[in-house]
């Protein structure tokens, strides 16, 4: 471990175990605290999302519009059921191509997601990471984590834990540090509750490719 601002707990990949970090990120979560991990796109700030004071949290560090939602993350396809409901086959579909992998699937929520972490909307975004350590955190975590890029809304996104910490300062209370993310954007989203499936944000994953997969989308 080394050190960064005063209050950061910066876990380095390189020199600990992951089940290590794992346990240590899940335990700050679960404190109600916020922790930046790495993905396959760019760096995230993770909460609880079953503790309300660490999504207020989350968005105020953000400085992010609470009419704004938030994503979770799932470790594997079968927790999708666990945060949506009524999930459609193109869901799978696209899971079994695309996941894990920088694609965010827009899904009716469950009553286990907050109203908080949607903004009040029915829906939540999905996604499973390409990032073994981070799946990890979300694996061993007996709650549901929502993660948002590191960085103050409209400013670039984070992709080295140097930028992290040059962003959002000591605002967060841990970081693990797993070096310069490979991807460098965020994810696709894909609205899935419409008809036709409909591009929320462009990312890595082009509409050629989704429709490939399940048809025509908007």
């Amino acid at each position: 471990m080394s050190e960064g601002a005063p209050s950061i707990r910066i876990l380095c990949a390189s020199e600990l175990p992951a089940s290590e970090i794992a346990a240590a990120a899940v335990l700050t979560l679960s404190e109600g605290k916020i922790v930046a991990v790495p993905t396959d796109t760019v760096y995230g700030i993770a909460a609880n999302a079953c503790c309300q004071s660490a999504i207020q949290r989350l968005f105020e560090i953000k400085q992010r519009s609470a009419d704004s939602p938030l994503p979770v993350l799932i470790a594997d396809w079968e927790d999708v059921k666990n945060v949506a409901c009524d999930i459609p086959a193109s869901a799978r579909h696209l899971a079994g191509r695309f996941w894990p992998g920088p694609l965010t699937l827009v899904l009716p929520k469950s009553a286990a997601i907050s109203d908080l972490v949607t903004a009040g909307q029915p829906t939540v975004g999905l996604r499973i990471p390409d990032h073994e350590l981070t799946r990890a955190i979300v694996r061993q975590a007996d709650f549901a984590v929502t993660v948002t890029s590191a960085n103050i809304s409209g400013q670039p996104a984070a992709c080295t834990p140097q930028q992290v910490l040059a962003g959002l300062g000591s605002a967060i209370d841990m970081l693990v540090d797993d070096g310069p993310c490979p991807g460098g954007q965020p994810s696709t989203v894909l609205d899935l509750t419409v008809s036709p499936p409909q591009i929320l944000r462009d990312g890595p994953i082009s509409a050629h490719q989704l429709e490939k997969v399940i048809g025509q989308v908007k």
